[in-house]
């Protein structure tokens, strides 16, 4: 997993900072991340005791959500994906709301 934007550190170098539930959606033809660096991310945020949730679409690759890319778009992981999301959301800034 490399450095993104003007970033000094990869995603999986700064994950002991997020204090926060995460929620990734991963395609399984994606490159970056890949499935690999899908399992060492899962393996770092289980060692850390982090509260994620994962999520990967067969056949789906990086944006599969952007319907205005049609080389990318994946209808069917796109329409699971975004009710997940959706659940997420309700789960953890309800919660959020509630105890604060």
């Amino acid at each position: 997993m490399g450095i993104w934007g003007n970033g000094a550190q990869t995603p999986f170098d700064m994950t002991s900072s997020i204090n926060c539930p995460m929620l990734f959606h991963f395609g399984s033809i994606d490159a970056n991340p890949s499935l690999e660096d899908r399992d060492k991310l899962e393996a770092e945020l289980t060692r850390l005791g982090k509260t994620f949730e994962f999520h990967t679409y067969e056949g789906a690759n990086h944006a599969f959500m952007d319907f205005n890319n049609p080389d990318r778009h994946h209808p069917e992981s796109a329409a699971a994906a975004w009710p997940r999301t959706i659940e997420f959301f309700d789960k953890h800034l309800k919660a959020a709301t509630v105890t604060a």
